[in-house]
C-alpha cells in the first residue's frame, strides 16, 4: 500500500506537484477476482475483472495475466467483453489530473482503436476517457475525450504487440488536464496540447480495456500496465 508522503493524520492531504489519487499495477495472476489499487487515498479503488476471474492466456472469460513492463500486466481481447469495472467515487473525477498507463497495442490496421482507460458517461456527455487509435503503417497515436470533445496526440508510436510470443514494445501515454490547458506525453516527451473543458464530473464506473460508448471502428487487443491517476493540486496548476 502506498500513503501520501507529504501527508499526516488520518485525512491524508498532498502538498506535492501531484498528489496519487490511484494505481492499478495490473500484476494480478489468473484466479484473481479483484484488481489492486495500491494507494489509500482516502479509499482503495479496488476494480473488479469482468466478466469473471482474470485468465492465463488463452482462456476466455476476463482479461488475460501476460508479462508486463514492470511486474505482470493484463490483456484485454479486442471484442470489449473482458474488462476491468472499478466503482465510482468522487477522488476519480478530479478537477486537474494526470492520468497514464504503459501500453502496448496489438497491430489491427486501418479505423482499429483500443481502450485504455474510460470513465465517460454517454448519457450525459460527462467525463474522460483516454484510448489509441491507428495511425496507419503499423503506427498508433494516443486520443482522449472529454466531455463532448474529442483531442488527439500529435506522436506516434508502434503497434506491435504479439501475446502468443510475449514480445512487442511498450510505451507510456500520459494526458495532463489542468483546468483548461492539455496535453499528451508519449515516452514522457511532449506530444501536443489542446483546450479541455471543465466539469467532468460523473457517477458511472471506470473501466480498463474497454469504452462505455467506442468510437466507430474495429475494436483491437491491447496490453495495459501500471495504469495510474494523479492529482495536481492548485498551488501547483499551470506549471
Amino acid at each position: 500500500m502506498i500513503l501520501l508522503s507529504a501527508c499526516t493524520g488520518p485525512s491524508p492531504v498532498c502538498t506535492g506537484p501531484t498528489c496519487p489519487v490511484a494505481h492499478w499495477p495490473l500484476n494480478e495472476s489468473p484466479g484473481a477476482t479483484t484488481v489492486a489499487d495500491t494507494v489509500l487515498n482516502p479509499i482503495l479503488n479496488t476494480g473488479l475483472p469482468k466478466p469473471g476471474a482474470v485468465q492465463s492466456f488463452p482462456t476466455l472469460g476476463g482479461p488475460w495475466s501476460v508479462p508486463g513492463h514492470t511486474g505482470g500486466a493484463l490483456y484485454f481481447p479486442g471484442n470489449g467483453d473482458s474488462y476491468v469495472e472499478v466503482p465510482s467515487t468522487s477522488d476519480l473525477t478530479p478537477t486537474r489530473f494526470i492520468l497514464s498507463a504503459w501500453v502496448a497495442p496489438v497491430q489491427c490496421g486501418a479505423g482499429a482503436y483500443y481502450p485504455v482507460v474510460d470513465k465517460w458517461d454517454p448519457n450525459t456527455g460527462k467525463g474522460y476517457a483516454l484510448y489509441l487509435e491507428d495511425a496507419g503503417s503499423g503506427q498508433v497515436r494516443p486520443v482522449v475525450r472529454l466531455n463532448s470533445a474529442t483531442f488527439t496526440g500529435t506522436t506516434t508510436f508502434v503497434a506491435d504487440y504479439n501475446p502468443t510470443a510475449n514480445t512487442g514494445t511498450w510505451t507510456e501515454v500520459r494526458v495532463r488536464v489542468d483546468g483548461t490547458l492539455g496535453a499528451f506525453f508519449v515516452n514522457g516527451n511532449a506530444a501536443g496540447t489542446f483546450t479541455a473543458p471543465t466539469g467532468l464530473g460523473n457517477t458511472i464506473p471506470l473501466w480498463m480495456g474497454a469504452m462505455h460508448q467506442p468510437p466507430s471502428g474495429l475494436h483491437c487487443e491491447i496490453a495495459l500496465d501500471e495504469v495510474r491517476l494523479d492529482e495536481i493540486p492548485p498551488g501547483f496548476s499551470g506549471q
